[in-house]
């Protein structure tokens, strides 16, 4: 199946964007068991990639079926999506739902995982949505047309450090199961609206602790620049890329998001101002916040800046023109951050293979059989350049942090601890 095949792949390509996956929960999804993954949708492509290359169970998702022309149909299917309509796309294509309903019921049946992005859209935002109701229909649906004993239910918050941004965090953070049986009383009752209604409340109240909540929409940009200094605080290992069980980074940052959404207006304006100078006085010395970025093993960084040069720089070179492609018809086609990072893994999930074949018949005259071995060194020295450049950048702000005077330091240590003053 072409799941199966694309989903290493597909992992190789999400730990090289991102710098860090951290999965948290997980034994709270049933195994052997009906589920139904009720998950925020912040970016369009890459969550359901996200979720399907780092979750122990293999996942089918409902996706939009404007997406779906009858030339991709067969992709769709192979790659465990399934399209389902709305009033928006026509009358004719809304009598096929009927028809994936009842495979979602069949699937159910076979204790299948199903992954439901339950709040309908997909907005590049850190807060809980509301929920649709589809998912618990679903839900319900599965007990009453295929005899199920229950459904559950697992809420799901994907948080993003920012998901366009390469080389940043991501945090997953899985919930405890919802049994539908719970509810069901209610529609044997014949209260089938008021079973929905209470089942979907509950769907948003769960994912509401998983997530990042930035409540006021004119604080969202300030907060993407606080809640990633605060990530920055938070000690992390380097490697490996993916990790289960480390709460600390989302405990740390969903905290300091909730604190910002509880300040007065008149504190938020303060935390502008002082954010707006403290970014200021970075730029002017050539920093980054990240130069207050702590890692757990400090030697292995040296080491590696040390050892890791030849391997980076040609990986570099077997990255550079798949790279500069993959981002020009990246902005070509869509620049909305909904859509960005997606756009950018479909072009590595293309080009890395492709152009790995394509130095294989440049090299086969030279190297011969040996050349399969390229197939194996490209994508390794890939990974390592996009991580030499990580180290390379952390030590260049740390060499500038270095050189700058004892009072620089302290202005911006200053500033910084201010804007956390006045959120605490």
């Amino acid at each position: 199946m072409l799941y199966d095949i694309l989903r290493p792949t597909t992992r190789w390509v999400i730990r090289g964007y991102y710098r860090k996956i951290l999965v948290n929960g997980m034994e709270n999804i049933p195994k052997d068991k009906p589920v139904l993954l009720a998950v925020n949708h912040p970016s369009s492509f890459t969550e359901p990639c996200v979720l399907a290359t780092h979750l122990d169970r293999e996942l089918h998702f409902l996706v939009r079926g404007d997406l779906v022309s009858d030339k991709v149909k067969w992709f769709f299917k192979e790659t465990n999506q399934l399209p389902i309509y709305r009033f928006r796309d026509g009358f004719s294509n809304m009598r096929q739902n009927e028809k994936q309903f009842s495979y979602c019921f069949d699937l159910l049946k076979e204790n299948g995982c199903i992954a439901v992005f339950c709040e309908g859209s997909t907005v590049h935002i850190k807060r809980t949505r509301p929920i649709q109701k589809g998912i618990a229909r679903i839900a319900f649906g599965g007990i009453e047309n295929r005899d199920l004993d229950d459904v559950y239910i697992v809420p799901v918050g994907v948080n993003f450090e920012s998901s366009p941004q390469p080389r940043t965090v991501v945090s997953v953070q899985i919930g405890k199961p919802i049994s539908t049986q719970d509810y069901y009383s209610k529609v044997e009752d014949g209260e089938d609206r008021a079973a929905i209604r209470e089942l979907t409340h509950e769907i948003g109240r769960r994912m509401y602790d998983l997530m990042y909540n930035i409540k006021q929409d004119d604080r969202l940009r300030v907060a993407d620049d606080i809640l990633r200094y605060r990530g920055n605080d938070v000690e992390m290992r380097s490697y490996p890329v993916a990790e289960r069980n480390n709460e600390d980074f989302f405990e740390a940052v969903d905290e300091c998001g909730h604190e910002i959404s509880k300040m007065k207006s008149s504190d938020f304006d303060d935390v502008k101002k002082i954010n707006r100078e403290y970014k200021k006085a970075l730029k002017k010395k050539g920093l980054d916040d990240r130069v207050f970025k702590k890692y757990r093993q400090p030697f292995v960084e040296y080491l590696w800046l040390i050892l890791g040069f030849p391997f980076a720089l040609l990986g570099g070179l077997f990255l550079f023109v798949p790279r500069y492609i993959v981002y020009t018809v990246q902005n070509k086609l869509n620049s909305s951050a909904e859509y960005v990072s997606g756009l950018r893994m479909a072009g590595f999930l293309v080009l890395i293979p492709l152009f790995s074949i394509i130095w294989s018949i440049i090299f086969y005259p030279i190297l011969g059989i040996w050349t399969m071995a390229l197939w194996v060194l490209i994508p390794l020295f890939i990974r390592l350049s996009v991580i030499y450049y990580d180290s390379i950048l952390d030590a260049w702000y740390k060499l500038r942090w270095n050189t700058l005077a004892s009072d620089e330091k302290s202005h911006l240590i200053e500033l910084r601890k201010k804007i956390f003053k006045k959120i605490n």
